[in-house]
């Protein structure tokens, strides 16, 4: 049976967890174990891991406390060590459908290469209770997802080739792990699947650290994720610094063409050619288009 390793995080997480280890312990089809990373809990969240620790296939440990990102390039340096053909990123307040990890190991396990699969998200309450279906957008080419990526982490199934890239070159600054998990895949010609269709339930509630909220509140929060906080740049920068002489084309020219396009006319062009990146979304596109113009990539 496949193996894979689910990499979780947890802060003060003691309202959600148990739920969420119960869906990881009972899933269909692959043999799972959980590495988790508590990032400095005060509740009773570290109880649940140690009661975990004794009946599944658990191990934990408690770091100082870090950013998300830095939190989850921790984790997967310390899967590295393990033996493990797949891994899977999650959170420490959703729950899997009981497919999920089968699903996404089917889809790519026949890649001899880096390969990344993710998929749609069932956005829930606090209860559970069905809100609505984050379906992912068909039409948005994986070129555009490499410029703004729309991989939520807790959805990803990816590989031990793929892992090996990740961890072979430390970033001094990343948007989100799982974001920089899937450009590495990308520009170094791996396999990245994209399915539309949710297979877990993403809990939505004031807590969460990143959101799917559909309140106006909610699409300005994002839209002003987008517009200021993700320094799509910044990132491109790194991925050059670490993979730049491996990087293969389209990607190869995005990078340059972000990294380059305040003093290239042509790079800004080819920015703002749809052709070349189009999230077929009139708000994304709308923002991704000012932040070109504005020089804010």
């Amino acid at each position: 049976m496949d193996r894979v390793l689910v990499l979780l995080a947890t802060y003060n997480g003691e309202k959600y967890l148990s739920q969420q280890l119960d869906s990881l312990f009972l899933q269909e089809g692959a043999e799972v174990s959980v590495l988790a990373r508590d990032d400095g809990s005060s509740d009773d969240t570290l109880n649940i891991l140690k009661k975990a620790e004794v009946n599944h296939n658990l191990t934990w440990y408690q770091g100082e406390h870090l950013d998300i990102q830095k939190g989850y390039l921790e984790l997967m340096n310390k899967a590295w060590e393990l033996e493990f053909d797949y891994l899977a990123f999650c959170d420490q307040d959703d729950v899997w459908d009981r497919d999920k990890v089968r699903i996404g190991i089917d889809q790519i396990k026949n890649f001899n290469k880096p390969a990344l699969y993710y998929c749609g998200q069932r956005l829930v309450d606090e209860n559970l209770a069905f809100i609505a279906d984050h379906t992912l957008n068909r039409e948005r080419t994986l070129q555009t997802r490499f410029v703004l990526s729309d991989f939520a982490g807790c959805t990803g199934v990816f590989n031990r080739q793929l892992l090996n890239e990740v961890v072979q070159f430390t970033p001094n600054y990343i948007l989100m792990h799982d974001a920089w998990v899937l450009k590495v895949c990308l520009c170094l010609g791996g396999q990245v699947i994209v399915d539309p269709e949710p297979h877990m339930s993403y809990r939505q509630h004031g807590g969460n650290s990143v959101g799917l909220g559909r309140s106006v509140p909610a699409y300005i929060k994002q839209v002003n994720q987008y517009l200021n906080d993700y320094q799509v740049e910044r990132q491109m920068h790194e991925l050059k610094r670490g993979y730049g002489d491996r990087m293969v084309r389209p990607y190869k020219d995005i990078c340059d063409w972000i990294c380059g396009y305040r003093e290239n006319k042509e790079f800004r062009k080819a920015l703002l050619n749809k052709q070349n990146v189009d999230f077929h979304n009139k708000g994304l596109n709308a923002t991704y288009w000012l932040k070109v113009a504005l020089n804010k990539l």
